[in-house]
């Protein structure tokens, strides 16, 4: 490419992108000129030579754009520009370096303007995919609608899979058979455990009618007196079709036990026995049961009269000859007397309306039940057609004979199995391609998935209905902050970002580690949610996740720092003074998942340090390369440090290496446990460093210092880039880099407080619209 060739592309993309943020870059001159001279001069010395077409190194051609309009649509050349720079990989090490401060203008120009060019005016975000609910949301959700803490998703669901470091990516989150199976198993058990339907299994039948026989036309109703206890009875009675054509209709008929009666539909099988059961309630007073025909059913056309059948034609003198319905018996088994106050808590809650006398009664509390849990369920007002549906279901088992508590129980499987119970539902509302502010109900659910991995409660469902939770999002964050369900924020969100879940995989040798066991590697992680739940709680600055004076343990971990006076059960604060620990970094956690089982792995750590902490991962190795010898004999003859070096001399190693291993050699005084040492073997440990820019250190306190003072702004945004990932359930675009700048701002403008990267991601657009795709 010619010098003016790529004069143009750089100089029209740092006007495009200073028109696109609004502004030129802060305290520099306005126009072409300034990009020119700060930016084209450094890519033509450290970069264009390696990356031209043609024999573009990594597939990195950065001499490829024509003009302004493509150098800007391509939104991740740059980006990768942006990631090795501050990983410290490019250029390598056989190359000129820059400075630091040569390299913060390359970065600046494309953070400041590049990406604002992006960014766009009124660009819609990216929308988020609609997902299913993971298995820590699905159970944290029957949770809280049912009052029962069942964890059926950690013992009936598969492992849900990762997509951009979190599982509750909708990308990732797939559906097979096997799991909708799974799902209706869950439901049917939740609601299983919640319900309690009545029981009349240590009940003996009492045979009310069974003497004789009863026509139905047109003889009067059957109708009796019984002697039965108040209280709840399963009544099977046996009707019998007799001589009356397949055409006819069967009529309607009324079954009761006094005041409490049902209309059912007669039988349509002819000349066979059909029992029928449903549930009656006996109250005070009544003492009559019967049978009739259902108001206006005796003129009907649908009922044949009597005719008297003869022998001769076939009659069947069992029943007199007669054509019509035949009651055969009535049983009952009961009373079941429901003791209120030995109902589960669920059972009350969601059968908040009890069933009157009379099928009106019985409907209208059976639809206000379904009504009000499927307003919950779905986590939003239920349409009337919606709730129609599952209206039907409890019909088709109230019909069935099933009690009115089992009827329920049935319908509630079917909204449990719903996809709106299990997905997280925001539609196009009609508008597919135009971008759209989330309704309420929408935002209340997008916040408590974010902060609570769960529903929202019913200061959020109210809220929504009034139409004020947009209004008042901060005084919702705070409060669900304070709340205990920001645990699952911690566990979920920091259990990820850190990774230490895989915490739960490592197994260090047990020879060269004997003290390590469950009991330790629990206190381990806990150590490490409890440091992040402080600085939220506390709303302290992000920083003291890097290093702090204090940390959290209990007298297990204790021991196993060599910290004294910490005595008795469970964790406590304890101020630290030897500057040995202080900061996730040299927490035993981290320390120890980012070990081999037989010894440390400064690579690890470094990559760790990279990827976690700083947002730079390296590339992966090539895959001709050998791994480093891992044998734990190996180490014998030669340190680890000096094989490291021999590893790096391999140029293809090089300028990975040089930034991670600086980095995990830093925290080679404590061993594959986390346990502090001055030696490895018989060798002392050498924890000295330099990073890029000529950033140099001596020990882990030092590096602290450094990633502190100089990679602070690189960790705030690692840090709200994973949040804001982890918020809206989707990879991040180029686009979004405006939204975590902003965030960014706001954390360094307050002292670096944490809400304010909580807030600013749920004040942002990305959050609060439902976006578009590019």
């Amino acid at each position: 490419m010619t010098m003016p060739r790529i004069l143009r592309v750089v100089q029209g993309v740092g006007l495009a992108c200073s028109l696109a943020a609004g502004t030129a870059s802060a305290g520099e001159p306005d126009g072409d000129d300034a990009y020119a001279r700060r930016v084209l001069p450094l890519l033509e010395r450290y970069c264009i030579n390696c990356h031209m077409e043609g024999d573009a190194k990594a597939g990195l051609a950065l001499d490829r754009y024509d003009d302004q309009a493509a150098a800007l649509k391509d939104g991740k050349t740059w980006l990768r520009v942006l990631d090795a720079l501050d990983g410290g990989t490019m250029p390598p090490p056989n190359k000129p370096r820059p400075t630091l401060a040569e390299i913060e203008t390359v970065t600046g120009w494309i953070e400041h303007d590049y990406l604002a060019a992006q960014c766009g005016q009124g660009r819609p975000p990216a929308p988020v995919v609609i997902r299913r609910l993971n298995r820590q949301e699905y159970d944290a959700t029957i949770r809280d609608l049912l009052g029962l803490d069942l964890k059926l998703a950690a013992t009936l669901f598969p492992a849900d899979d990762v997509g951009f470091g979190f599982d509750n990516v909708g990308s990732a989150l797939n559906v097979s058979p096997v799991l909708v199976e799974k799902y209706l198993d869950a439901a049917e058990a939740a609601l299983a455990a919640a319900i309690r339907p009545p029981d009349v299994a240590g009940f003996p039948p009492v045979e009310l009618i069974g003497l004789q026989t009863y026509r139905l036309p047109p003889d009067k109703p059957v109708e009796f007196a019984h002697a039965l206890k108040p209280g709840r009875y399963m009544v099977d009675f046996s009707l019998v079709r007799v001589g009356v054509e397949e055409s006819v209709t069967p009529p309607k008929l009324v079954v009761g036990l006094g005041k409490d009666r049902r209309t059912v539909d007669a039988a349509s099988v002819q000349d066979e026995t059909v029992v029928y059961r449903y549930w009656l309630t006996v109250v005070d007073g009544d003492k009559s049961a019967f049978v009739t025909l259902a108001p206006g059913q005796a003129e009907s056309e649908n009922v044949v009269a009597p005719k008297q059948v003869g022998a001769a034609a076939g009659g069947d003198q069992r029943y007199g000859g007669d054509r019509g319905l035949h009651v055969d018996s009535m049983v009952v088994r009961g009373p079941v007397v429901v003791d209120e106050a030995g109902l589960p808590e669920s059972h009350r809650r969601i059968l908040f309306a009890a069933p009157d006398l009379g099928d009106a009664a019985r409907l209208d509390a059976a639809r206000r039940v379904i009504a009000r849990f499927a307003d919950a369920a779905f986590r939003r007002p239920t349409p009337a057609d919606e709730v129609d549906r599952v209206m039907a279901v409890f019909r088709l088992a109230d019909d069935r004979g099933e009690s009115f508590e089992r009827a329920v129980q049935v319908a509630l499987t079917s909204i449990l199995a719903s996809p709106r119970f299990l997905y997280l539902v925001e539609p196009d509302a009609g508008s597919p391609g135009v971008d759209r502010p989330l309704d309420e109900f929408e935002l209340a659910s997008r916040l408590s998935y974010f902060l609570w991995s769960s529903m929202p409660d019913a200061d959020l469902f109210e809220q929504a209905r009034a139409g004020s939770l947009r209004a008042n999002l901060r005084e919702q964050v705070a409060r669900m902050l304070d709340d205990p369900k920001s645990a699952a924020f911690v566990a979920n969100f920091a259990g990820q970002w850190l990774q230490l879940r895989r915490l739960e995989g490592v197994a260090p040798d047990p020879d060269r580690f004997p003290g390590f066991d469950e009991t330790l590697r629990a206190a381990m992680r806990e150590e490490t949610e409890r440091t992040f739940a402080h600085v939220l709680r506390e709303n302290r600055s992000i920083l003291e996740l890097l290093d702090a004076d204090y940390t959290f343990v209990n007298p297990a971990l204790a021991k196993h720092y060599g910290m004294e006076g910490v005595e008795g059960e469970g964790f406590r604060r304890v101020v630290l003074t030897d500057g040995r620990r202080g900061g996730v970094l040299t927490q035993a956690s981290v320390l120890t998942l980012t070990s081999n089982p037989n010894r440390t792995s400064p690579v690890k750590r470094g990559q760790f340090i990279l990827q976690q902490l700083l947002g730079t991962p390296p590339p992966p190795p090539p895959p001709d390369v050998p791994k480093l010898d891992d044998d734990k004999h190996a180490g014998d003859a030669v340190s680890l440090r000096e094989r490291m070096e021999r590893h790096r001399a391999d140029p293809q190693c090089a300028s990975c290496h040089q930034q991670m291993d600086a980095l995990g050699f830093a925290l080679e005084n404590y061993d594959a446990v986390g346990r502090w040492r001055a030696s490895d073997g018989e060798a002392p440990v050498d924890a000295s460093g330099e990073l890029s820019g000529g950033r140099a250190f001596s020990d882990v306190g030092g590096l602290k210092n450094v990633l502190r003072s100089t990679a602070s702004k690189k960790f705030a945004q690692c840090l709200i880039k994973n949040m804001l990932t982890y918020a809206l359930g989707r990879g991040l675009e180029p686009a979004d880099f405006c939204t975590i700048e902003d965030v960014r701002s706001r954390l360094a403008g307050d002292g670096w407080r944490i809400r304010n990267a909580v807030l600013g991601i749920v004040e942002s657009p990305a959050f609060q619209n439902r976006g578009v795709a590019p």
